[in-house]
């Protein structure tokens, strides 16, 4: 990823991800969206050059197609965000693009992918079952405080 797409892909992270909160979680869109700045300054305090932090651009037939952020630890991966563009979704490259991570990360000893799936994001849910990804519990919330 280089730092204009890193630039353009903040963005749609913190909306993306702060309507996830609203729409999941019952957040307002205030709180909502500095949950999801605090997120990228709390992970990627460095940008681009954050510890352990990898972000990659998803280009298929030199067209920018999507986005991925993991954060890698010793045998394992955290999927922070995964995105495929809209117009480009249905197409199969988010399927073509996990299965290239898988291999990539199998070359490197990376034996476990884990991530969340937002609770209203079906079409995700196909996508990692059909990826064989497996439910191993599940994120539940109770808000105190909306504000």
């Amino acid at each position: 990823m280089q730092q204009a797409e890193f630039e353009e892909w903040q963005q749609l992270f913190i909306d993306d991800y702060a309507e996830d909160m609203r729409a999941n979680s019952g957040y307002s869109d205030e709180l909502a969206r500095q949950r999801a700045q605090k997120s990228l300054d709390d992970y990627l305090p460095q940008g681009l050059d954050s510890a352990r932090q990898v972000l990659l651009s998803i280009e298929m037939a030199q067209q920018l197609v999507g986005y991925l952020w993991y954060q890698r630890d010793e045998s394992s991966i955290y999927i922070n965000d995964f995105m495929v563009l809209p117009a480009f979704r249905g197409l199969g490259y988010g399927k073509q693009a996990l299965g290239e991570l898988e291999e990539q990360l199998m070359k490197q000893g990376v034996g476990e992918i884990k991530l969340r799936v937002a609770a209203d994001n079906f079409r995700a849910k196909r996508l990692y079952e059909a990826c064989q990804f497996k439910v191993t519990g599940y994120n539940m919330t109770r808000i105190l405080n909306n504000n």
